[in-house]
């Protein structure tokens, strides 16, 4: 057989296969529906299988006068079966846009000599452009490329014209079928708009929060158009910063919808829309095409189409309805921007009556200060919860009652105004804390409220307290004064349904004194024992008066011992009750007790005759004289006659100045720090030593020790602790061990168990310890005889 009868029957071969697959193409474009269908299945199930090495086909988008690819079959599809890297072509460029401009079929069999040759994603060797034409309108191209130079035979052109009128012709039908279809959406289109904006009206007599508004408005506009992504922003006049209150982000389906972003620059597209009161409507290049003009910045991620028309309720509320996609295939158009600038209207007067009946709620069931529900408010959320509760058999109910501790020095030293800014803030750091359910409340001053409804436990309560409790070791800023305060706080549980709003409400307040009473910045569980605490403070304090006047008050003595060489150098004296009847009594039971009620400074006196009398005694039976540091409460510290006091029992004992030192707290000494300093000043002018005592536990240390000339700090037992490891291992008593260097201090540390935690002090290079390492507390015959047995016989006369 001849070449020539070979390549004839080939043609044949090429020739049948293509009339087949032509039949099995119109009997399939029967079936095919949308154009997305007949699109695809003409690149790869006819196109593709008559021989050709790839085919690209263009639709004509008349609104961006562009040739746009839409479908694809060979090199230009990656291995998803998505076309790579989409061309869009104006009329007359390129080969595609010539035969669209031309609406005739252009074939270059030498792409290497056409000027006008577009390359793809590689180069080819000949190309066949065919216009797809319907009633002398332009569809689109069908573009086949070849690396072969001269591949386009007059065969593979008719056929490719064959498949390209037949491919006009289906689409020219669904084209017409979208047309009717669409004129039917329309009149339903109608009808659903005039229902949703009566469902917006009708939120108007609903008593629905905002949040439940923006979601109802939400849902409604979705019934009208593309709204996966939808949020609403508003202009917040008092942190000056754009909120979103209700932010849905299809990207993010499973954020909370009420936890939005923040523009605190309001420099986003909505911020934009918000100040100009006018509608935006952009798609994804003229969005980058004016962020890098400045006209925007960007929050979150490029939008292919993004629209927002204001709302605005009025002075109180200034806002935007925002729509936006990331599909490519769905694009917001000027009918869209139209219709939700309509319904922002709608919603504009609905949310300006909103706004103002809450205006009015507001002011009557909130403080004015802090903007928190006031006490009206919270007995009435408190009963009606109550009530549910007996109803429902719900889970659990507390409330939650505290003040700011010592908020009258704070607002004394500082001003009303710092004071009224704290209880402000103190205010947003309970809200922070809770959940949207549960109930803020400030009762009046310092007092505030929470009512925590339908909890599991009350662990869930006493966890709440504990987060509040930490949240406030770190400074507030109060009209940019940094202040560290704490909190009392009482907790009540709504334990049986008969209990009233006000019964529980007392409870948790008799619960807050109790905690303030255990040294303040704790929290107390109700107890119904507490009821009777008068009465117990009536017994307890007749039991001190007694004490005192028959002396069950005795001192035992804790030694003070050189961190470098063992040597006791001296100690502290600590209190201890031996009652008649209830034996040892710990301070922590009578020492607050005593302080609330005025006793403490007799106390303090009686400690302090006590310490100087067993003095004298061990000078007298041994010859040497101990270093002895007595405790003093913040009360008598400040007052008036401490000083002559102090002198005048040193005198009548005949004890030496400089062996006895008087410790005090931080909180003594910022309570009334004017007195403080000057008390101390002239104690060490008699040469009474000065000790701090918990250093780094209470107040701003930092601010207050370089005003203060102190002889010695206490390092508390809670940074001693369990302190180990290298000297790197113990950042915190380094630097206050360092920080006591550089001025001059000496420097204790307190609670001293193991030999670990010594190690760390005598690497750090602190002076003096004391702790249950050593010894605890001792009575007096006891201690003087560990104090002699731990001396340097060569100094011990000298300590």
């Amino acid at each position: 057989m001849s070449v020539e009868t070979e390549q004839e029957i080939a043609l044949l071969r090429e020739r049948n296969s293509s009339l087949n697959i032509l039949s099995e193409f119109a009997i399939a474009l029967l079936r095919l529906r949308t154009r997305e269908e007949v699109l695809w299945y003409t690149a790869n199930e006819v196109v593709g299988q008559m021989g050709f090495a790839d085919c690209v086909i263009y639709l004509w988008d008349s609104h961006k006068q562009l040739l746009i690819q839409q479908s694809a079959f060979g090199h230009k599809l990656d291995v998803q079966g998505v076309i790579s890297n989409a061309l869009e072509l104006r009329l007359g460029e390129g080969i595609v846009g010539r035969a669209a401009l031309r609406r005739e079929v252009i074939i270059v069999n030498d792409l290497s000599g056409d000027a006008g040759y577009v390359v793809d994603l590689q180069e080819s060797g000949s190309e066949l452009a065919i216009p797809i034409i319907y009633s002398d309108q332009l569809i689109g191209v069908i573009d086949s490329e070849n690396l072969e130079k001269n591949f386009y035979t007059p065969d593979r052109i008719k056929i490719l014209t064959a498949v390209a009128s037949m491919v006009a012709a289906k689409l020219a039908q669904t084209n017409l079928i979208d047309q009717l279809e669409s004129s039917i959406s329309e009149l339903e289109y109608a009808k659903k708009l005039q229902s949703v904006l009566f469902n917006i009206a009708a939120l108007t007599y609903e008593d629905e929060n905002f949040f439940t508004v923006y979601e109802r408005i939400h849902h409604l506009i979705a019934e009208l158009l593309y709204a996966k992504s939808f949020f609403v922003a508003v202009y917040n006049d008092e942190t000056r910063r754009i909120e979103f209150p209700y932010f849905v982000d299809e990207r993010h389906p499973d954020l909370p919808a009420d936890i939005g972003p923040i523009d605190t620059e309001m420099r986003g597209m909505s911020a934009w829309v918000i100040f100009n009161n006018t509608s935006l409507l952009l798609n994804r290049e003229e969005i980058v095409e004016r962020i890098e003009r400045g006209d925007f910045e960007l929050l979150g991620t490029i939008a292919e189409s993004w629209l927002g028309v204001p709302i605005n309720a009025g002075d109180d509320l200034k806002g935007a309805l925002v729509v936006q996609t990331y599909s490519p295939l769905v694009e917001y158009l000027e009918k869209d921007r139209e219709l939700l600038s309509f319904v922002s209207r709608h919603v504009s007067n609905l949310l300006k009556r909103k706004v103002t009946e809450k205006k009015l709620q507001h002011l009557a069931l909130h403080d004015a200060l802090t903007g928190l529900a006031n006490r009206t408010l919270f007995l009435d959320r408190v009963a009606h919860a109550l009530k549910k509760q007996d109803r429902q058999g719900q889970r659990l109910c507390a409330v939650l009652y505290m003040d700011v501790d010592l908020f009258k020095t704070i607002n004394d030293r500082y001003g009303h105004a710092v004071g009224d800014a704290l209880l402000t803030q103190f205010g947003r750091l309970l809200t922070q804390q809770t959940r949207q359910l549960d109930t803020v409340a400030r009762l009046g001053g310092d007092e505030f409220a929470l009512f925590l409804e339908d909890i599991e436990s009350q662990e869930t309560a006493v966890q709440l307290a504990d987060r509040i409790i930490l949240a406030l070791q770190q400074p507030i800023a109060a009209n940019e004064v940094l202040i560290i305060c704490s909190t009392s706080i009482g907790i009540a549980f709504a334990t049986d349904t008969a209990i009233s709003a006000s019964e529980i409400i007392r409870r948790a307040d008799a619960a807050m004194y109790q905690a303030k009473s255990a040294g303040r910045g704790h929290y107390q569980l109700y107890d119904p024992l507490l009821d009777r605490a008068n009465v117990r403070d009536l017994v307890l304090g007749e039991e001190i008066h007694t004490a005192l006047s028959e002396q069950q008050f005795v001192l035992h003595y804790q030694p003070v011992m050189n961190v470098a060489t063992g040597v006791a150098v001296g100690f502290e004296a600590l209190l201890r009750w031996l009652h008649p009847l209830k034996s040892w009594i710990p301070p922590n039971e009578f020492i607050d007790y005593a302080e609330k009620h005025r006793l403490i400074e007799k106390i303090d006196r009686y400690v302090l005759r006590q310490a100087l009398q067993q003095m004298r005694a061990w000078r007298e039976q041994t010859g040497v004289s101990p270093k002895v540091s007595v405790n003093i409460s913040g009360r008598h510290f400040a007052s008036p006659e401490f000083i002559d006091t102090v002198l005048a029992l040193l005198h009548e004992f005949k004890i030496e100045p400089n062996t006895l030192g008087i410790e005090i707290t931080e909180r003594a000494v910022i309570e009334k720090f004017a007195i403080a300093q000057n008390n101390i000043q002239v104690l060490q002018k008699n040469h009474v030593r000065v000790l701090l005592d918990d250093f780094g536990t209470g107040y701003s240390s930092l601010n207050y020790l370089h005003q203060l000339t102190l002889d010695v700090i206490k390092i508390d037992r809670t940074f001693v602790k369990g302190s180990r490891g290298s000297k790197q291992d113990n950042p915190i008593v380094n630097s206050i061990v360092a920080l006591a260097s550089a001025m001059n201090l000496t420097v204790v540390a307190e609670g001293v168990e193991t030999q670990d935690e010594l190690m760390v002090l005598r690497d750090a290079g602190c002076d003096l310890c004391q702790g249950f390492y050593f010894s605890k507390a001792l009575p007096a015959d006891q201690a003087i005889a560990y104090f002699l047995t731990h001396q340097d016989l060569n100094t011990a006369a000298s300590h």
